[in-house]
């Protein structure tokens, strides 16, 4: 624990002389480090590899034999059919079963870009997520050690004063209190700093200890979407299938579609052909060499007593089609509203920002003003003003929470956009 305690703060004190990051950087570092990148990419490859090997033809079969030998001499010249033998097979699969294999592993490997396509989406919404996080721990504490600072300046007047006899020692040590209690609030702000920087380390390693970019993203073409399907209120959908998610599902509705093409393959019946070579060694009776023989063959299944099992395996295809079709929009209706959901949960966000800002925050400085110069007259007393001051921290802490919970919905908003 000790040795990581001093890794950590190794890489706070360097960070200290470290350029800052960006948001966009911290992404592009997270997606160059993701090592599904790779695995994708090893997936797709190997699929494409599958469906070339499943569209090449079965090796062909040789046969090598003695046929027709005389049991009781073994000799292969003593009767005239007895013969060394060469054959040479091939099977060919039913109908274009070949080629639709092949398709299918094609259509997979497709599928396998989808998919780092939504992993790279998730990698995006987490880097965001936890900056954000970061960025509001760090505004948090700023605003906190702005408090603790002021209440350190009136410590120290309210010590002068006591010693000079104008007040009690109530205030001083309602002041001290107050200055404890600020130090406790920023040990646990840090700690939860140090967590989601740590957090965020499995993702940009060393780079999350150094210094951010305060700068906040506009994300103008989320917000106007808002604006735009708020305006209109119309749905998601169309939006929505284009997202990697639906994209995956649809590509298994072609997939299965291949699927019954290939079980309609089995319908058609297979072929070998065959050739066949026999070397005889015996002799005529005028002493001739008698001639080799040649034989070829043609065999093909006709699947006529068993049309049951054909018909089984094209319906049970035409069944898992339309079981991924329903996936697929099931799938676009819970997108939907989770993307309603997140809209409406972040124009209430903002309308609670604007409340904060425009009320309760002036509200709160008014209260503040009032209940000093109340105290200045000695008519309250000095932990009514310090209550104030922290009833203001707190509502301004609440404005920056209900700010940052803003930025995490866009977040989640864009994610949907897939971008």
């Amino acid at each position: 624990m000790k040795k990581i305690l001093i890794i950590v703060l190794f890489l706070f004190s360097a960070s200290a002389w470290a350029k800052s990051v960006t948001l966009v950087q911290a992404i592009d570092i997270a997606l160059q480090r993701d090592p599904a990148n790779k695995m994708y990419q090893h997936q797709r490859l190997a699929l494409i590899a599958q469906g070339k090997n499943s569209a090449t033809l079965s090796d062909p079969m040789i046969k090598l034999g003695i046929a027709n030998l005389d049991t009781e001499s073994l000799s292969l010249d003593n009767d005239p059919m007895s013969q060394l033998t060469l054959g040479i097979s091939q099977q060919f699969s039913r109908g274009d079963s070949l080629q639709i294999r092949k398709k299918s592993f094609n259509l997979e490997s497709e599928s396998a870009l989808f998919s780092a396509q939504e992993r790279r989406l998730q990698v995006k919404k987490t880097v965001r997520s936890l900056w954000f996080k970061i960025l509001f721990i760090e505004k948090s504490t700023l605003m906190v050690e702005q408090q603790k600072t002021y209440f350190a300046s009136l410590y120290r007047d309210l010590q002068s004063q006591f010693s000079l006899g104008l007040l009690d020692n109530e205030d001083v040590i309602e002041s001290e209190i107050e200055l404890s209690k600020s130090d406790e609030k920023l040990a646990v702000l840090r700690q939860s700093l140090l967590n989601y920087r740590t957090l965020l380390s499995e993702w940009i390693g060393a780079q999350a200890f150094v210094p951010f970019d305060k700068s906040l993203p506009i994300w103008s073409e989320t917000k106007d979407y808002i604006k735009r399907t708020q305006r209109l209120k119309s749905t998601h959908y169309a939006l929505l299938a284009k997202h990697p998610q639906a994209k995956i599902l649809s590509q298994q509705i072609t997939l299965a579609r291949n699927d019954i093409s290939l079980a309609q393959q089995s319908y058609k019946p297979s072929f070998k052909v065959e050739l066949g070579y026999g070397h005889r060694l015996s002799l005529m009776d005028d002493g001739q060499r008698r001639s080799d023989l040649l034989s070829a063959s043609l065999v093909f299944d006709m699947p006529i007593f068993s049309t049951q099992k054909q018909d089984q395996q094209v319906i049970s295809a035409q069944q898992m089609q339309g079981k991924k079709q329903e996936e697929y929009f099931l799938l676009l209706r819970q997108l939907n509203i989770s993307l309603s959901n997140a809209i409406s949960g972040y124009q209430q966000l903002l309308d609670r920002q604007l409340h904060y800002k425009s009320t309760l925050l002036k509200q709160s400085q008014r209260r503040i003003e009032i209940l000093e110069k109340s105290y200045q007259s000695k008519t309250r007393p000095f932990k009514d003003v310090i209550k104030a001051y922290i009833k203001d921290l707190d509502l301004s802490l609440e404005y920056q929470k209900l700010y940052f919970d803003g930025l995490q919905s866009l977040i989640n908003i864009r994610y949907f956009q897939a971008i």
